[in-house]
């Protein structure tokens, strides 16, 4: 090591009086000649020290040890082995060597200095005891809990009681973990948790009744226009039944026909970039003219075909009109809604989920209940329940009434089991059961009701759709040789069952509509017959090209794949796990959920782009007409508006179905725990918070008045009208329709479909309408992401990227194909609207806006999604090389600002890696003393909701990460 020598006066002799430079420290201090500096020792941690004594997960990072034993040894034989520890002498108990008994020592000075620093720390050490108590994993976990409802003082008083059993449990493990923590703290910090939670839930219960009333106003506005009578009695009638879409010629159409149209040089290049990327664009590539059929009638999309230039219409899709189903949805939220508010006026005390709990096990009774409004509730929704129970029964999917009651339903409502509840008292629900069939009902001897209940447990656990019942009591009994039907009442399942009217009748309505809609539209929910003539057209074809055999094999058995996949994904079960209870499928899930309100607060303002949408596919003066009526409040808006709700189109801020589906959240297969039950709620407040819904109620609406005005009215071409599902036959039908029972409000028509003489006619329009909408605005569907982005770990990386690919799919090879010319000035519209929204989140951060032509350009075509996953791809490749390759290195603009917060990890494999990376990165910085400004913005970052956009500025100016 070098030895500094110092001189003691400057080299020309003068010695100033003083000196403006701070005071030499640490290595600048000058030593005697031929001292070595004494290395500087790092100063105790405060934040370290915070999370050790306060944080569950501090103790991680001090594993315990395992020592050799020492026969005889005694650590409280010598007294002086513990001289100075006698305090803690208990903990020594167990130490079996003098090595032991040493680093229990070295963890009671450990804690006592931790305890020091925090002392001596003062404010600091306060606050930061304050912050790692408050991410501990149990208080995190405590935050999902509801509490009670009612008054205010029954709520206050709810919030304190979870917050000391949180705490106190916190406290628990803590004592486990530390020497030096005694029961005496224990309490008194439990004292604090209780006061600290009923001093947030005071404060919550001050919110003025405006505010409150705020909140529900989407309800308010929904109830204003969509009456229950007209969405559950009339509405869902108009849905077509199958079969002929009014002389169809798809029938006739050739393999040209349903080739893509091929949208000049550029569509043709964007299509060959995206054939790979989905089984949609895939299976539109096949040279089997079955299966581009077959994808047609499965999948919603907005590809123009060839054969729509010569009337041949475009199949109405199986998709297309399970989407009509949600209106149905729509009307159990609303009803329930509207009930629980006269409920609520009335003076009842129920909380809204015991209300819908009530009013499920009133469906279950005959629609009976000693409370009139519960009654009245269920009356209602015996007609939702009604509407879809007869479809299924038209089609052979569920049996008759006389069967339902035989298997022990006293009025029928879905039965959707709780799957975790029966895991977990599995031999408590198979006593039930064996009890049941050999006492009760003596119909078997009690082995073989053992058997039998073993089956149907099996049964009930491994099914991927949890309502899945009519079958799970048709069971082999043993020793016979054909299935029977056992009956088990709905009065014996009940603590087994769920009962809530909203979770049980919107699963119920979207997983039965799907098997509706498939058998409607292919005789059987399995595509048995497409299949079959999928096969018997791929041996033709290589019977007639010998030399092609291999590359049409390769085909066919991907188009079978894909066909197939199609299907699953409409009913809900592709991808799904064997066992979708599990610990790890279920922890994906959840993290997908932290993801969704931790860091898409901003998704409204990221939507802006959208707004240009509706230039590119209806111009530029229809579109500004659109919404000349939405904000004047026209009434023609109103009566259309009104009309659009009973198609399924605009019901985000009821269902925020779009949002969700954006959000790559899937509905689970089960709710199983309370804490999953907790996040699924405030995921649904966190959708509300974002004002997501009425954004995209805006937009579809809007634009869904200028589709139906162009059907109605005979503006659209054909070409187009072809590509919605309505050939010329039907068009002339449609304007039949309309001239008998429609009319003219301020120049826009209004269909009045709900009259018109022949509803399979009005629901042809419908899902014009609604596919429409669903492209315009897009809404990612079944034909638009790759298929492993549907297995567990690839819903987890592919999460919020769904929507790049199907703006690919949808916005720019559908416009291309197209040909426009509104497709092409309404694209320039749609990349000036995502220039605008990176300056305003930019703003909004505290960062600097480049105005530069080139950055503005390619933020706004990034941020537009009219490049869809190419641009994924370039800001990865980007983030991965540090800005050396993409477009920012050869633009010179550097990396895109949707990922210049992101690490590596987050931008390859997804936000859930991405949140894991920055749980670590907090933890080890901070107990490694590195809590900086880096530490607490990303502590921030973690919280549920920290991002709104209408918060979210006010949370940056204290930020010290956003300075």
């Amino acid at each position: 090591m070098p030895v500094y020598a110092t001189p003691e006066e400057l080299n020309n002799g003068f010695t100033p009086a003083g000196n403006v430079l701070a005071a030499p420290s640490g290595f600048d201090v000058p030593l005697p000649e031929g001292t070595n500096p004494a290395p500087q020792q790092d100063e105790p941690s405060v934040w370290g020290a915070a999370f050790r004594q306060n944080n569950l997960l501090g103790q991680m990072f001090r594993p315990a040890k395992q020592f050799e034993p020492v026969d005889g040894y005694n650590p409280y034989a010598d007294k002086n082995e513990l001289h100075g520890y006698e305090q803690w002498g208990s903990a020594f108990a167990d130490a079996r060597s003098p090595e032991e008994t040493a680093w229990l020592k070295q963890q009671i000075d450990d804690e006592n200095d931790d305890r020091r620093v925090l002392s001596e720390a003062g404010g600091e050490g306060i606050l930061a005891s304050i912050a790692a108590g408050v991410v501990d994993p149990v208080t995190v976990a405590s935050m999902f809990i509801p509490g009670a409802q009612g008054g205010a003082v029954a709520r206050i008083a709810s919030q304190a009681a979870i917050g000391a059993a949180a705490t106190a449990a916190s406290e628990v493990a803590l004592n486990n973990q530390q020497i030096t923590r005694t029961w005496g703290e224990s309490a008194s910090h439990v004292a604090a948790g209780a006061l600290m939670s009923g001093v947030f839930a005071a404060a919550g219960a001050a919110l003025s009744p405006s505010v409150r009333t705020a909140a529900t106003r989407e309800v308010a506005d929904a109830l204003d226009n969509m009456s229950i009578t007209s969405a559950t009695d009339t509405a869902a009638a108009s849905l077509p039944e199958g079969g002929s879409v009014g002389a169809a010629r798809i029938t006739e159409a050739t393999l040209e026909d349903l080739t893509p149209a091929a949208g000049g040089p550029v569509g043709k290049l964007a299509r060959k970039a995206g054939s790979y990327l989905t089984p949609f664009t895939r299976l539109m590539e096949s040279p089997s003219k079955t299966s581009r059929r077959t994808a047609l009638e499965l999948a919603e999309n907005n590809y123009t075909l060839q054969g729509n230039a010569r009337g041949i219409e475009t199949p109405i899709a199986a998709e297309t009109r399970v989407r009509g189903w949600r209106r149905e949805e729509a009307a159990v939220v609303v009803t329930n809604k509207q009930a629980y508010s006269q409920y609520k006026a009335a003076g009842g005390d129920l909380s809204f989920s015991q209300f819908r709990e009530e009013v499920g096990n009133a469906m279950r009774s005959g629609d009976v209940h000693a409370n009139p409004v519960v009654q009245e509730a269920a009356q209602a929704m015996r007609t939702v329940v009604n509407r879809v129970k007869v479809a299924q029964q038209k089609l052979g999917l569920l049996p008759p009434d006389e069967e339902l009651k035989a298997i022990g339903q006293e009025s029928y409502f879905p039965r959707v089991y709780k799957v975790g509840k029966i895991v977990n008292e599995r031999d408590k629900f198979r006593d039930m059961l064996v009890d049941w069939w050999s006492r009760g009902e003596k119909t078997m001897s009690r082995e073989e009701a053992e058997i039998t209940a073993d089956a149907t447990i099996n049964k009930i656990v491994g099914a991927k759709i949890p309502q899945d019942f009519a079958n799970v009591f048709m069971v082999k009994a043993a020793g016979s040789t054909r299935s029977r039907t056992l009956s088990v009442p709905d009065r014996l399942m009940k603590d087994y069952l769920e009962s809530d009217a909203n979770y049980v009748l919107q699963r119920h309505i979207r997983e039965a509509s799907a098997e509706v809609e498939l058998t409607r539209a292919f005789g059987n929910k399995s595509l048995e017959k497409q299949l079959k003539d999928i096969q018997d057209e791929y041996d033709a074809l290589m019977r007639q090209n010998p030399k092609d055999q291999v590359k049409l094999a390769k085909a066919r058995d991907n188009d079978i794949r894909d066909i197939t996949a199609l299907r699953d994904r409409l009913a809900g079960t592709y991808g799904m796990p064997d066992d979708p209870s599990s610990f790890f499928v279920r922890a994906g899930a959840f993290l997908r959920s932290a993801n969704f309100v931790t860091k898409l607060g901003g998704m409204t303002v990221s939507a802006i782009p959208d707004l240009a949408r509706g230039v590119m596919v209806n111009g530029f003066g229809n579109t500004m007409r659109g919404y000349s009526a939405l904000i004047t409040r026209s009434p023609a808006f109103k009566a259309s508006r009104a009309e659009q709700l009973k198609m399924a189109v605009g019901l985000e801020t009821i269902l925020h179905t779009r949002a969700r589906t954006m959000g790559d959240l899937v509905d689970s297969s089960a709710r199983t725990t309370a804490v999953e039950a907790g996040m699924e709620r405030v995921t649904d407040a966190f959708g509300k918070l974002t004002l997501m819904g009425h954004f995209d109620d805006m937009n579809k609406s809007v634009n869904g008045m200028i589709t139906s005005d162009g059907i109605l009215s005979g503006t659209f071409a054909g070409r187009r009208l072809a590509k919605l599902g309505i050939n010329d036959n039907m068009a002339s039908r449609i304007r039949s329709e309309f001239e008998k029972h429609g009319e003219v409000i301020n120049g826009w028509h209004i269909g009045n479909f709900e009259k018109w003489d022949d509803q399979h006619v009005a629901g042809v329009f419908q899902s014009a309408v609604l596919k429409d909408v669903n492209n315009t605005v897009i809404t990612p569907g079944i034909g638009d992401t790759p298929l492993w982005a549907s297995t567990p770990l690839g819903k987890t990386i592919f999460q919020f990227k769904s929507f790049a690919t199907a703006s690919y799919n949808r916005a720019t090879l559908g416009g291309l194909q197209e040909g426009t010319g509104q497709f092409y000035y309404g694209t320039a519209f749609q990349i000036g609207l995502g220039a605008l929204t990176y300056a305003l989140k930019q703003s909004a951060n505290g960062k600097e806006v480049d105005w530069s032509p080139n950055k503005l350009v390619l933020e706004g075509v990034d941020r537009s999604g009219i490049l869809g996953p190419l641009m994924e791809y370039n800001n990865m490749a980007e983030k991965a090389s540090g800005g050396m390759v993409g477009l920012g290195a050869l633009l010179g603009t550097g990396t895109q600002s949707r990922y210049a917060s992101r690490g590596f990890i987050g931008s390859a494999l997804g936000p859930t890696f991405g949140l894991l990376d920055t749980i670590t990165d907090v933890t080890a910085g901070v107990l490694n003393g590195d809590a900086g400004d880096r530490v607490l913005h990303n502590v921030r970052t973690l919280l549920p909701g920290n991002n709104l956009f209408w918060i979210a500025p006010l949370i940056n100016q204290v930020d010290p990460g956003m300075r």
